[in-house]
């Protein structure tokens, strides 16, 4: 039987050993940072896209809201569920599944469901100056006379922050970030002494 032998490096070979010089450290570091640089700001930018679209779909929401208490007969509410970070439109109808029984609040199938993006949250939601709880579900009914309340909804998300104001009077919400959207107030012409000009 042959042994194999193995081949040993002399001892000054065996310590020298490849590794990197602090210049490739430094150098890597740099592209490193360079990419880094290049790459943040297109997350954040799209984390904001995805906050602004949800902004839009809410205050859409809102001005849906309003259209259907004027066009309809149906009471109609705005719910929220803080676990699932969802805005939606409810109606107060027949039960499908007892339709002689009471009408009962269930989702519009007209509207669509607005799920907000990872980290934006309703901070605070008012009907009528009455404060709604930010941590259990809610919604927000039009008044069985057909009227409705003022909505004030404050969304937060990790790049925006704002105000969403639905008057009792309007169909257009109005944003606290847009300077041009200027809240209208209802003149009354009787105090005034104007009821019987002309327009």
């Amino acid at each position: 039987m042959q042994r194999t032998r193995l081949h040993r490096l002399p001892s000054s070979a065996r310590l020298f050993r490849r590794a990197f010089s602090i210049v490739e450290i430094v150098v890597v570091c740099a592209i490193l940072a360079i990419v880094a640089s290049a790459i943040v700001p297109k997350m954040i930018a799209v984390r904001s896209q995805r906050e602004e679209k949800a902004i839009i779909a809410v205050a859409d929401l809102l001005r849906m809201y309003a259209f259907r208490n004027a066009a309809g007969v149906q009471q109609i509410g705005l719910y929220y569920d803080p676990s699932l970070r969802e805005v939606s439109l409810w109606i107060y109808d027949l039960n499908p599944e007892d339709p002689e029984g009471p009408r009962v609040w269930q989702p519009d199938r007209l509207s669509n469901m607005v799920e907000l993006p990872e980290g934006m949250y309703i901070d605070r939601a008012a009907a009528d100056e009455a404060e709604m709880s930010s941590s259990d579900a809610w919604n927000i009914p039009t008044h069985p006379d057909g009227s409705r309340p003022r909505i004030e909804l404050d969304l937060v998300g990790l790049e925006k922050q704002l105000t969403i104001v639905l008057e009792n009077y309007s169909s257009t919400p109005l944003r606290s970030d847009d300077p041009m959207s200027a809240a209208r107030a209802p003149i009354d012409l009787d105090a005034q002494g104007s009821s019987m000009e002309a327009w």
